[in-house]
């Protein structure tokens, strides 16, 4: 199974959206793919109208060991070929448990390994923190032998973005050192932006296309066909799989398909 990350530590970026339509366009390409619900803030099991996990069973319970139950209980399957780990309220002291926790770092990619028979991608909708948790996500989609994964780093047309882009930089570099594991970022995702909104938004467009490491893998504006897919609780892909946004996302997928 191939592990990707959607991260960024700034919130409002477009995460949660991007995971979604990254994971439909991977089905739509025949993958089978798992969507990780692992941002405390639920977006992901909200958006696409998945309720939370039971709270005798939840992922926080088996990632730190107080559930031992088969995790396959968990998976929610949402459509053909694309399935969700749903969070809970309970996410919301996750960090607090694995700061306890013995080799805290590898706790989510120990839960994944669970299904590395059962999926083709999966794709970690990240907390917007620099957190444990967060770390979990960028330990679980580390590169590892003979399959693909990655950081995806969605990020917004204004100038808070570049600091916030450094800092996950940082993180990555120390956590990799740490770790002593090789964590790639694929690339950046300017996302919900509409290039009207003048020059500041224009300029931290070149600012991102002319960085070169990482790259732009993607451009997501802002489309009106977005917003009513999320509001129908439907990747953008089923709600119109003619529009524009859908052909980016599609894009996006065989950018991610080739890494």
């Amino acid at each position: 199974m191939d592990i990707f990350s959607m991260t960024n530590q700034k919130g409002g970026v477009g995460k949660t959206a991007n995971t979604i339509n990254l994971g439909a366009a991977l089905a739509e390409h025949g993958r089978r793919t798992l969507l990780v619900d692992w941002d405390p803030q639920g977006h992901l099991s909200e958006a696409l109208g998945i309720p939370e996990s039971p709270d005798e069973r939840t992922m926080k319970g088996w990632v730190l060991g107080a559930w031992k139950g088969d995790p396959h209980q968990l998976v929610v399957p949402y459509r053909e070929r694309l399935h969700v780990l749903p969070t809970n309220m309970d996410m919301f002291m996750l960090d607090k448990g694995l700061y306890q926790a013995n080799a805290r770092e590898m706790r989510l990619a120990r839960l994944l390994e669970e299904f590395e028979d059962d999926y083709d991608a999966c794709v970690i909708d990240a907390p917007p923190s620099l957190g444990i948790g967060a770390e979990c996500a960028l330990m679980a989609a580390r590169r590892r032998p003979g399959r693909r994964g990655g950081l995806i780093v969605p990020v917004e047309a204004e100038d808070s973005s570049i600091r916030a882009l450094r800092l996950l930089l940082r993180q990555v570099a120390i956590l990799s050192e740490e770790m002593k594991a090789d964590i790639d970022i694929l690339g950046l995702i300017p996302s919900r932006y509409d290039v009207r909104d003048g020059e500041i938004v224009s300029s931290m467009l070149e600012a991102f296309r002319g960085m070169g490491t990482p790259p732009v893998i993607a451009e997501i504006k802002k489309r009106t066909d977005i917003r009513k897919a999320w509001r129908a609780k439907v990747p953008v892909l089923e709600y119109d799989p003619k529009c524009e946004a859908s052909e980016w996302y599609r894009g996006l997928a065989k950018v991610v398909l080739a890494a």
